[in-house]
Parts: structure tokens; C-alpha cells; sequence
């Protein structure tokens, strides 16, 4: 949920009500705001790498049931230490894995230390560390995403009756509903979410036990420490689990971009119907900014950044396929760039969904200009030509004709007459006559839209279709979600029981 905070910009004074945090922190990124090291993300995914990889040890015999305990207790003071005052990282023992081997060894004083990177090689244990990194990023999305998708069904129901304009070429096209428009956004995302599980599912593997690539002698039980880690098994040819380092990323950032282009279809969406030129919606005074200069200024900073972190992604992903492409099998020391550029990504655009949810919740409406738009331009044309067509046994093609000749010689009423459509039938010698409570009917929004009651289309009983088939979707969702948080949370709980 977001917060606001009181009115302290230099065009605080123009809005009704204070900034949100979340969207002041979303639009200004990085301009006042550090980044830490990239390994203080991995510090509570080495330390759970080594609690279960000293659990497996101890259980195959390659150290005592003392060796873990004193093992367990170092890394659990660590754990507590980085939670409360935080961990620091020494840049001279190169990363995470090192400094913490060294706080065990050293620090600690604990000569079992000095045996905990049996049967393994940095190379799988940063390979694990990543899966577990990447699987609570990723569950930090989707989750989110199925917030939006509910705020946006939500709002979708109380505007399933709402008349607007749509468009095609950036032109008015055809008459639809707020509702239709709305549940055409949830059932993009609801896509997302699906390729975004499918993803996860990927990655829930353990690489753990690959050791530099090739195995290892000791012998060792990767099912077990798969199990302590929460993984649904074991990524089996130990080869392949490093070689495949940045391909997860890759997929990751593939599925977010896909993710961040719907966003940002619905961000210019929200950007253009919101201006005073169209003034069809209204954004919250707590999702926009101001201007320095101009006073009047209501500006959605939120979405323009969502369109541009969306380019953002698609550098991320173009450099993570270039990163792993052509790579001899085994690991490469370039891969570690994967592992900045996932975390930039997921930094940059993780808050996006949980922001326009927000914005979507608060989102108004403006239903009568709506409807008086939507009754401008000839919206109508297509379905008159179409109502012709039905009702006369017509080709649609020359009832086309008929309705071109009757918007030309309607363009000064602004709304197809009963004249202009009767000298079009006239002209074309075509036997068929148009009554003018007919052309009442025709000119009539909601008449239009209620037959448009097919699958998937505008009408209030396809659009309620629509939201509780989605709804359903997401349920299914969360469900699987849900599943997946249970194992992991139980996987945790075991290996940290004491912290």
C-alpha cells in the first residue's frame, strides 16, 4: 500500500491532495539515491546456500552433527547481524561467498569453516543464490500484478455501462465501453502473469552440488539440499546448471518487458484521455507532479516513466541474450554482468504494478463527456452499415458505400441525418428506405453497443462474462502462487529455525 507525504515540492501548492511516496520515489529513480553493492542483495541467499549445504554435509557423513552445529550458530548470527546493523561487505575478499566463509573461519573462530565448501565451487553456490534471489524478485512481481489486474477488474464492474469513443490511428473509431477498455488491459496482464509463473517454474531448480560444472566426488545428496533450499528439484546435468546462468535472466527480463510494454500501453492510454483536449478521465492529484514554472501544470510523470523503463528493459534483455550468446559451456566470467543487469531491472520496474494499481483505484471517470464524444465523429458508421446490411440482406460492402456518401453529406451536423443517408440511397439506386426513428436508433450509443453482446465484445452481459472469467484466471493464479510461497516459507523455516 502506498503513503503519502505532506506537500513539500516547489508545485505542492497546485494539488488537492499530497504526493504519494511511492510515486515521487517511482518518478525521481536514481537522481538523489544511491545503490548499494550488488552482493548485499545475495547476503540472506548465501547464508540460506550454507545453512542447507551444511545440513546435507552433516546428513552424508562429510561433517560431524557438532561441525553443523557450530556451522549453523556462525551463520545464524550472521543472519541476525545483517537483519539488525547489517553486514559489510569487504571488497578485498572479492564477494558474498568469500566474506562469509571468512566471518565463519575467522571471525568466528569456527575450524569446521574451513570445510563447508565441500563438494561445491563458487560457481554453483552463486548459481543458487540467484535462483533463490530471482524467485522472491519474481514473486515480487507477479503478486503485484495481480493486484493491478484486480484493481483494474474492480474498476472494469462499476464501469461496464460507461459509454466512450474508441480508436484506431489515434483517430476516433468505433463506439466501446470503459469497461471493455478496462478488461482488455487485465486480460493482457493476466498473460503476464501466466508466462511470469511459467518462468518461475524454470528457475525453481537447485544448480546446488554442480560444483565448477563437472560434479564432484564427495558424496553428496543434491535432492536434500534441494528440498532445505524450497526448489520442486534438482536442475539435473551439472554442466548445463552453470552454462545456463543468464538464461533465466534473459527469460526473466523477456516476460517483465513483455509486462512493462502492457504498462505502458495503458500508460499512454491513461496519458492522452486525461488531457484537457480529451478529458475523459481524471488521475489523482496524488499520482501527478507540477511544474516549476507553470502553476497549472498536472503532469503523469508515473506514466511517461513507465514508457521509458520499458526501453529500459528491452536494453537489459538485448544485452543479456548477447551476454550468454555463444559462451563455450561452462562458466565464463562475463556471466556476471547478468547479474547487475537483472537486479537494475527488477530495481527500475518492480514498483511499476504495484503503483497503477493505485492509480486505477483512484481513477475518475468522466462519464457524460464520454458519452457526448462518443456520439461525435460518426462513431456509428460501421454499425449502421452493418445494421443495414443485416436488415436488407445486403453486401456489407455497398452498404459501406451508402454510409461513406451519408457521412459526407452529414459533415455539418456533425451526426449522420436522415437526409444525408436518404440522398446516399437515392444516388446508389439501392431499394431501401431508412425510417428516422430508425436513424434516432442508429445515433443512439447504447443501443449500438447492447448488440455487441458476443464473446469478449462491449455489452454489459460480455463484459460481466469477461471480469468473471478473469477473475477466475487470477484465482487459478493465486492459487498456484500460493502453493509455491508455502513450500518456500517451509523450506525457510526449517534451515533458520533459531534466528
Amino acid at each position: 500500500m502506498s503513503t503519502q507525504k505532506s506537500i513539500s515540492q516547489v508545485w505542492g501548492s497546485r494539488l488537492g491532495a499530497s504526493p504519494d511516496d511511492l510515486n515521487l520515489e517511482f518518478c525521481s529513480g536514481r537522481d538523489v539515491k544511491a545503490l548499494p553493492m550488488a552482493d548485499e542483495k545475495l547476503i540472506k541467499y548465501d547464508i540460506w546456500t550454507n545453512l542447507a549445504h551444511a545440513e546435507m554435509l552433516c546428513k552424508t557423513g562429510i561433517i560431524s552433527d557438532d561441525e553443523l552445529d557450530e556451522l549453523k550458530g556462525a551463520l545464524l548470527d550472521l543472519f541476525q547481524q545483517s537483519e539488525s546493523s547489517g553486514f559489510e561487505l569487504d571488497p578485498d575478499k572479492e564477494d558474498i561467498h568469500i566474506n562469509v566463509e571468512h566471518f565463519i573461519t575467522h571471525t568466528k573462530g569456527i575450524a569446521a569453516g574451513k570445510k563447508i565448501h565441500s563438494g561445491r565451487s563458487r560457481n554453483d553456490q552463486v548459481a543458487t543464490d540467484m535462483r533463490l534471489y530471482l524467485r522472491e524478485e519474481l514473486m515480487g512481481v507477479i503478486e503485484p500484478l495481480g493486484l493491478l489486474v484486480e484493481s483494474i477488474l474492480e474498476k472494469a464492474a462499476e464501469q461496464k455501462e460507461a459509454i466512450m469513443p474508441g480508436f484506431t490511428h489515434y483517430q476516433p473509431a468505433m463506439i466501446t465501453t470503459a469497461g471493455h477498455w478496462l478488461t482488455s488491459w487485465s486480460q493482457a496482464l493476466l498473460r503476464d502473469i501466466a508466462r511470469l509463473i511459467n518462468t518461475f517454474n524454470n528457475l525453481n531448480l537447485s544448480p546446488l552440488g554442480a560444483a565448477a560444472s563437472f560434479g564432484t566426488s564427495w558424496p553428496i545428496n543434491r535432492e536434500y539440499s534441494a528440498e532445505l533450499l524450497g526448489f520442486e528439484g534438482v536442475e539435473e546435468n551439472t554442466l548445463d546448471c552453470i552454462t545456463s546462468r543468464g538464461e533465466l535472466e534473459a527469460e526473466i527480463a523477456s516476460g517483465i518487458s513483455m509486462m512493462m510494454n502492457h504498462l505502458s500501453v495503458i500508460s499512454q492510454d491513461l496519458i492522452l484521455l486525461s488531457t484537457p483536449y480529451y478529458n475523459m478521465l481524471k488521475i489523482d492529484d496524488r499520482f501527478i507532479t507540477g511544474s516549476s514554472i507553470m502553476p497549472q501544470k498536472r503532469n503523469p510523470d508515473f506514466a511517461e516513466v513507465i514508457r521509458g523503463k520499458a526501453a529500459f528493459c528491452h536494453g537489459a534483455l538485448t544485452s543479456l541474450l548477447g551476454i550468454i550468446k555463444g559462451s563455450m559451456s561452462g562458466y565464463n566470467k562475463d556471466i556476471q554482468i547478468s547479474k547487475y543487469l537483472i537486479m537494475d531491472l527488477f530495481r527500475e520496474c518492480s514498483p511499476a504494478p504495484p503503483l497503477l494499481a493505485e492509480v486505477i483505484k483512484s481513477l475518475e471517470f468522466k462519464n457524460d463527456e464520454m458519452r457526448k464524444l462518443a456520439e461525435t465523429d460518426f462513431m456509428n458508421s460501421a454499425d449502421f452499415a452493418d445494421w443495414l446490411a443485416r436488415k436488407h440482406a445486403l453486401p456489407f460492402r455497398e452498404c459501406y458505400d451508402l454510409l461513406s456518401l451519408a457521412v459526407k453529406y452529414s459533415e455539418a451536423s456533425g451526426k449522420i441525418t436522415h437526409e444525408a443517408i436518404c440522398r446516399a440511397i437515392e444516388e446508389n439506386k439501392s431499394e431501401i428506405s431508412v425510417s428516422r426513428e430508425e436513424i434516432e436508433m442508429i445515433n443512439k450509443p447504447s443501443s449500438l453497443i447492447n448488440r455487441k453482446n458476443h464473446t469478449g465484445g462491449p455489452a454489459v452481459s460480455s463484459i460481466e462474462s469477461m471480469i468473471e472469467n478473469q477473475t477466475g484466471r487470477l484465482a487459478g493464479y493465486r492459487n498456484q502462487i500460493a502453493g509455491k510461497k508455502e513450500r518456500i516459507e517451509s523450506a525457510w523455516r526449517r534451515c533458520f529455525s533459531g534466528a
